[in-house]
């Protein structure tokens, strides 16, 4: 097991939300009732947690062993939740090789995580899992989305990791124009709206570096730039 730490990155915008074949598919779990992968209404002091893909485990802090607490979407409270969370997608639910540790595009994770395992009869080593770690920031965000999105990964197969439906409303007037003002390509901007409908997060490369497109909890969108430190 491995990890690496990375560098939180400064918000730049935000944006006011209106209310309202190629690798197999992400695996989604399937017992009980259909999830809702939209945000909640959330009490004060609760978290939502979620991620894509969808129906990843979710564990208490930066380690990927710690307690577990239940699968993505969930709410948790402070107290449960603690400082850090740490979710796990397995290879065999990726539905393709798991993406690098460093070609993670989204800067916003706390810490990486991965595990291999040996088999001693032939001695090669197995890639099985990846874990991110990211920082609960109770109380001004109460929404925590982890994205399992590689730099490498083609445009055409990203839809894949994403839940059906359009769980997440906003202006795709407002986003595109800001989307092309930080220099994202108009190819990733009709791609990348339509998927942060469905998955309320998505990272896109721009002319000055990659940007991380999220919604939040308190009815925004907000743009970060991996080149602006945080304060």
């Amino acid at each position: 097991m491995m990890g690496i730490a990375f560098t939180m990155r400064a918000l730049l915008l935000v944006l006011l939300l209106l209310p309202l074949k190629g690798p197999a598919a992400a695996r989604t779990p399937s017992k009980g009732p259909p999830a809702r992968y939209g945000i909640p209404r959330l009490a004060r002091g609760q978290v939502w947690v979620s991620s894509v893909p969808v129906g990843l485990e979710v564990r208490v802090g930066e380690d990927p062993k710690g307690k577990a607490l239940g699968r993505t979407p969930l709410v948790l409270s402070r107290r449960d939740a603690g400082s850090f969370v740490t979710v796990t997608i397995q290879k065999k639910d990726y539905g393709a090789k798991l993406p690098d540790q460093l070609d993670l595009a989204d800067f916003t994770i706390a810490k990486t995580h991965s595990t291999d395992l040996k088999d001693e009869r032939t001695g090669k080593r197995e890639d099985v899992d990846r874990s991110v770690t990211y920082k609960v920031r109770l109380p001004e965000k109460q929404t925590v989305i982890a994205l399992f999105q590689g730099k490498q990964l083609p445009l055409s197969d990203l839809a894949r990791l994403y839940p059906p439906g359009s769980n997440f409303r906003f202006s795709d007037e407002i986003v595109r124009k800001s989307l092309e003002g930080r220099g994202v390509s108009p190819e990733f901007v009709r791609a990348g709206i339509p998927l942060l409908h469905r998955g309320g997060k998505i990272a896109l490369p721009s002319k000055q570096g990659w940007l991380v497109v999220e919604a939040t909890a308190s009815g925004q969108v907000e743009l970060l730039d991996e080149n602006t430190e945080s304060p």
